[in-house]
């Protein structure tokens, strides 16, 4: 491929029957510089180049008719050295005329700039263009043409093709690093997915891990909290929510009622059947009593057979009606529960104490109930006994006794006279 100081291609093609237009081609296309006329033309087409410098000669083959145009551009494009312009001639008898060649040509290059060599007459311009297209690699030499006209167009064609393939060199060099990035970026993304995905199965298993301690200090909480044997409320956690049941007894000036429980004659059971079985008395009295209490109540174990229970927002008669309901409860169910000695009779005594007789603690509530429940005990056991609010007022002499009255009716049932 012929090319200039500016390595640009110069190579030419001419196409047209009549062999005197490929001289006058070669001699404006192949000049010399001591050629003044060409020197002439060059210097007012090109005017910041001295006539003195050498032209450019243009590397120039020429051919009589369409097929071996077409025939010579194929061989140009298999050898690498294609043509960048070709000029050519509108009427070619007896083979293709112009615009025939044209389509061939293109067929073979599609970078191929063409200039057709026409009078205006012969083709007009919109049946060129229903022919070939619309496009910019197609201009028109209308003759009689000069040599002046011929080699611009033949300069500024070979630039322009020029451009464009070094256009398309950028682009495809473009279009290598995009892919290599995108390559970059698809491996990246993967890699990115890959870690999404393991940051998501670490989350998961921190949220199942977090999520099992949580249960693992429920249970912690609760097994701290509870009673082994009863499931009821140990002794501190049990003082825990009096105290904030007394509390709110006092800031909203509502009553609080305690009730002490303790399981009649068990010393008893343990010497008559062993503690295999005291131990399943006093599980099926615990599960007696919290299945009959309200959601507001609190149940604690208070100690061996005792139990301590709090009902907030309860007078004192309607804490004697819930404990005479616990009391007959336990009374006719706490011995069938049992497994080991289903006949045992299971009763037990209860004292009642309220704040309206005046503790302002949640010990003096307690031993007041504990009052009760020792008469209780002394009348008989089985039955219910609450403190006199009024005998046992904080303004009370210390040296009366508290007074306390029974809530369960003096009938004696069979089962407890057993």
């Amino acid at each position: 491929m012929t090319k200039d100081v500016n390595n640009q291609n110069l190579r030419v093609l001419v196409i047209d029957d009549n062999t005197s237009i490929h001289e006058d081609f070669r001699k404006i296309l192949q000049a010399k510089a001591g050629e003044e006329s060409f020197d002439q033309a060059r210097a007012e087409l090109f005017g910041d180049l001295p006539l003195s410098r050498e032209i450019e000669r243009f590397e120039l083959d020429c051919a009589d008719q369409g097929q071996a145009a077409l025939t010579l551009v194929q061989q140009a494009r298999n050898e690498g050295r294609p043509y960048a312009v070709a000029f050519v001639d509108m009427r070619m008898p007896p083979g293709w005329d112009g615009l025939e060649t044209i389509e061939h040509l293109w067929e073979a290059d599609a970078e191929l700039q063409v200039v057709i060599c026409t009078a205006y007459s012969e083709h007009p311009w919109n049946e060129i263009e229903e022919r070939v297209g619309r496009t910019d690699k197609l201009l028109i030499l209308q003759k009689p043409f000069n040599g002046i006209e011929v080699l611009q167009l033949a300069t500024a064609l070979c630039r322009k093709w020029d451009l464009a393939r070094e256009v398309a060199g950028q682009l495809r060099e473009l279009s290598i690093q995009v892919d290599q990035r995108t390559v970059e970026l698809q491996g990246a993304n993967e890699q990115l997915t890959q870690s999404n995905a393991v940051l998501v199965r670490t989350v998961a298993d921190l949220e199942a891990i977090q999520a099992k301690v949580l249960l693992q200090n429920d249970e912690l909480g609760r097994l701290a909290s509870r009673d082994p044997l009863t499931g009821c409320l140990n002794r501190r956690s049990f003082y825990d929510q009096f105290e904030t049941a007394m509390a709110e007894s006092r800031k909203h000036g509502i009553q609080l009622s305690c009730l002490m429980v303790d399981i009649d004659k068990f010393k008893r059971i343990n010497d008559q059947f062993g503690h295999g079985v005291g131990d399943q008395a006093i599980q099926a009295v615990a599960n007696c009593l919290s299945t009959g209490l309200r959601l507001m109540d609190i149940i604690g174990r208070y100690g061996g057979e005792e139990f301590c229970l709090l009902f907030p927002r309860t007078t004192l008669a309607e804490a004697a009606d819930l404990a005479e309901r616990l009391r007959v409860r336990v009374e006719t169910e706490a011995g069938v529960r049992m497994r080991m000695a289903s006949r045992v009779v299971i009763t037990m005594s209860c004292g009642i104490s309220s704040t309206a007789g005046g503790a302002r603690t949640p010990l003096e509530l307690i031993d007041q109930a504990d009052k009760a429940l020792y008469a209780a005990k002394e009348d008989g056991r089985n039955c219910v006994m609450a403190l006199d609010p009024i005998i046992a007022g904080a303004n009370a002499p210390d040296q009366v006794e508290p007074q306390v009255r029974r809530i369960t009716p003096r009938v004696s049932s069979p089962q407890a006279s057993r």
